[in-house]
């Protein structure tokens, strides 16, 4: 009796790798255009100092206290600053020594001088800088109704320093509180880019890590057969039985033999299609053969050969 082969085992199923760019690109990205805009700021700052602020510095035309004054060009009108200046002038210097000053136009009319800001409060600005060895505050301002030459007389009240004495120059409270808050700006912008990369680079290199143990393991995530933890595949070390189709994804649990189909043929009957024959079992002792049967042998061993006897 032939029987038909076993079906087919279908391919074990194949876990899928990841594609696609590894984790973290867009704070990478964020990161490298926050880092690009700190560096343009902090290069506006630069050419802000320089042209509005402290570059001016400078230039300023300066007259000693000491020697009671002299004379300073203007190139331009409209508003000009006094700013005393003095090797002990700093940051937190908060208030002006007291000096006498007197300033002349180009035809000898007397300008008149305000303190610095002419805040209708009483208050005073404060504006101070340390700059290429010069140490200055300011001190006042005046309107030039015209360019030229401009007397200033200068006589200490108090005791000054010998350096002491008087910078004319233009404001720069606006290019430097300008370039103060650039800085600010870059600095946070720096600060962003810094933490951005960080957690870019992290996640990049974790993504990176997962996908080596993914390969190394046969599936993204889940070990392979025979790593650590790792199942076999299902239906493995199996085989179907015959009219049985095969099972999967549930192993044989250990120590159970796989289940049967069927039950065998009971004795005088034919067996089933597709299952082997099975050996007829003798009747009982005490119980008469079936029509058709031969009756059972008796008094016979089976290491002896022989008929029974009659």
């Amino acid at each position: 009796m032939s029987y038909p082969p076993p079906p087919a085992y279908p391919p074990a199923p194949q876990s899928q790798q990841p594609t696609g760019p590894l984790r973290g690109r867009v704070p990478r990205r964020l990161g490298w255009i926050f880092l690009v805009l700190a560096v343009v700021l902090f290069v506006v700052v630069g050419v802000v100092l320089a042209k509005k602020s402290l570059g001016k510095v400078n230039d300023f035309d300066r007259v000693s206290i000491a020697s009671g004054g002299g004379t300073v060009t203007l190139d331009g009108t409209g508003k000009w600053i006094g700013y005393y200046e003095a090797s002990n002038v700093s940051g937190d210097t908060d208030r002006v020594p007291n000096f006498l000053v007197l300033v002349t136009g180009p035809g000898g009319g007397r300008v008149d001088l305000q303190k610095y800001g002419n805040r209708s409060d009483g208050k005073v600005n404060k504006l101070t800088y340390d700059y290429n060895g010069h140490h200055g505050i300011a001190a006042f301002q005046f309107n030039a109704s015209q360019k030229g030459d401009y007397r200033i007389r200068l006589q200490a009240a108090q005791r000054l320093p010998s350096d002491a004495g008087v910078a004319v120059g233009r404001d720069i409270a606006k290019g430097t509180v300008a370039g103060g808050l650039l800085i600010v700006a870059g600095l946070l912008f720096l600060i962003a880019a810094i933490v951005l990369l960080i957690v870019g680079f992290v996640k990049r290199s974790r993504d990176k890590k997962e996908r080596q143990q993914a390969q190394m393991h046969g599936g993204y995530g889940q070990p392979a057969f025979g790593a650590p933890g790792g199942y076999p595949p299902p239906g493995y070390g199996q085989s179907p039985e015959h009219g049985q189709q095969p099972q999967y994804g549930q192993p044989p649990q250990y120590g159970q033999a796989p289940q049967q189909q069927g039950q065998p043929p009971q004795y005088g009957q034919p067996p089933q299609y597709g299952q082997p024959p099975q050996q007829a079992q003798p009747p009982q002792y005490g119980q008469a053969p079936e029509h058709g049967q031969q009756p059972p042998q008796f008094e016979k061993r089976p290491d002896q050969g022989g008929q029974p006897p009659s």
